[in-house]
């Protein structure tokens, strides 16, 4: 019997939420948390739901004397959107099953409970194996390690979970309006609901990682864990271990075991940002885990089945890269089945000001104060600029403004004065695809858009129709309307 016991103070949301949830499981309700204990032991309680802001114990309160009295009881807490202290001290007090932002949504609700009931079955059979294993001298060093184990692993999740809700502000919703932009995101929007592999391409500082995000989240595994790992800042000699794991003792300094993100990353999302940077020696064995789903720990030799949608991203050309022999050809097929390119900022100018007004939001609330105008003169100035280190440059720019005003408006001084060989530099030369998807418009232009056939701009270009429909689809260039 899937039974829960929701505690909150306000008599109206206890309603609220046992109408919605009465159909699929067994929901008592309860506005004295000082009660919550005795409820739980009666009824024989699975999973408690609890408000955190409560005004005789706090959410975080009840839940250390739950753990203490119920270690089996899995605990979700619900709690406003900015209420970011809390949280913090949610995730290093530990035991925490999951934290859920009000309002509520009735299906995300529903899955976590799912999940939780199916946590607390896990739960109880630990408990009872270590209850078991008391006392039996033979098994005692064989308990030991499985405890172990499980920490190891909690920690692990543990870890990612504080670096989502660190990472918050950056998961907010992708700021822009522009064409390029919604075009962008609406091929993201539509291979997320597919398991496979994405490429992300796009110069650096565009939001590849937040177009990463915003694919999980619209994936059938959103539930799950999104594993992140920079190929480029992360030692040759180490990367295998990182995405490997490695068993106790297998090399020098090895003291302990480590799960690799391959481990940590099954039934989720794995995303491999600077995939250009990967070392030549691990691309087949990479390939070989995507191909066949399977790996084994550095100095193991148990197989291990992991199910992970991968999404790279790379700020390199990596058909070149291939041609030049840094990359393998076969590893780039496999990656490039949904290519999907991140505009760079110069390219959607007229997002500026809204991403501008974006970072003041939220520097006023990280900040505590209220800048909330922004001179013509300044925004004309981020307007006209060339943008070479794109949404992350600009992020920096408006926050050194933002540090260095001392009234309502963004104060945006003469350190910030490129001119026109800064705003604009080698004017006269473009990047190679952007010089590539401007003839390509000219040329579909000079045909009214005929790509096939003759005086196609296929035979205008002297290429494949199906590349250059392939090419079209690569650099997102789309047909007025």
């Amino acid at each position: 019997m899937r039974k829960l016991l929701y505690v909150d103070d306000e008599p109206n949301n206890l309603f609220t939420l046992e109408v919605a949830l009465k159909k699929w499981y067994t929901v008592l309700t309860l506005d004295d948390p000082t009660q919550a204990l005795r409820v739980i032991a009666e009824e024989e309680v699975k999973v408690l739901l609890t408000d955190q802001r409560m005004p005789n114990i706090t959410g975080l309160e009840l839940t250390k004397m739950v753990q203490e009295e119920f270690p089996s009881v899995v605990i979700i807490i619900l709690t406003a959107y900015d209420d970011n202290e809390a949280m913090l001290k949610a995730l290093n007090q530990g035991g925490i099953f999951r934290y859920l932002l009000k309002p509520w949504n009735i299906q995300d609700l529903r899955q976590t409970l799912d999940s939780a009931f199916d946590a607390h079955e896990l739960r109880k059979k630990n408990i009872t194996l270590i209850n078991d294993l008391v006392g039996k001298v033979n098994r005692l060093q064989s308990a030991y390690d499985e405890i172990n184990t499980l920490k190891e692993k909690l920690e692990e999740e543990n870890i990612q979970l504080k670096d989502e809700f660190l990472d918050q502000r950056l998961t907010a919703d992708i700021v822009g309006k522009s064409k390029v932009l919604k075009s962008a995101l609406r091929q993201a929007i539509h291979a997320a609901k597919s398991n496979a592999s994405i490429l992300l391409l796009g110069e650096t500082g565009t939001g590849k990682e937040l177009f990463a995000k915003a694919i999980h989240s619209h994936s059938n595994r959103k539930n799950s864990l999104l594993v992140k790992i920079n190929c480029a800042a992360i030692p040759e000699t180490l990367i295998e271990s990182e995405l490997f794991g490695h068993e106790k003792g297998a090399f020098t300094g090895a003291d302990k075991l480590k799960y690799g993100k391959f481990e940590i990353a099954h039934r989720g999302t794995l995303f491999l940002d600077e995939i250009g940077e990967l070392p030549l020696a691990m691309q087949p064995k990479l390939l070989r885990v995507l191909q066949e789903g399977e790996f084994e720990r550095i100095g193991g030799n148990r197989v291990i089945e992991t199910d992970f949608r991968l999404i790279a991203a790379t700020n390199r050309n990596l058909e070149q890269e291939v041609e030049k022999g840094s990359f393998r050809s076969d590893l780039f097929y496999r990656l490039n089945i949904l290519p999907i390119t991140v505009p760079p900022l110069r390219d959607r100018r007229e997002d500026i000001p809204l991403i501008v007004e974006h970072f003041i939001a939220l520097l006023n609330r990280e900040m505590g104060r209220s800048i909330n105008a922004i001179p013509q003169k300044a925004m004309e100035s981020l307007m006209e600029y060339h943008w070479p280190g794109n949404i992350r440059e600009l992020s920096n720019v408006v926050e050194r403004a933002y540090v260095l005003s001392t009234g309502s408006k963004l104060d945006i001084g003469g350190w910030f004065n490129p001119s026109k060989e800064t705003a604009h530099p080698n004017k006269n030369i473009i990047p190679l695809q952007e010089n590539e998807r401007l003839h390509i418009l000219r040329a579909l232009k000079h045909t009214k858009w005929k790509i096939r056939g003759k005086n196609g701009a296929a035979e205008l270009l002297k290429i494949n129709p199906t590349t250059l429909e392939s090419r079209i689809k690569k650099l997102g260039i789309e047909r007025p309307v």
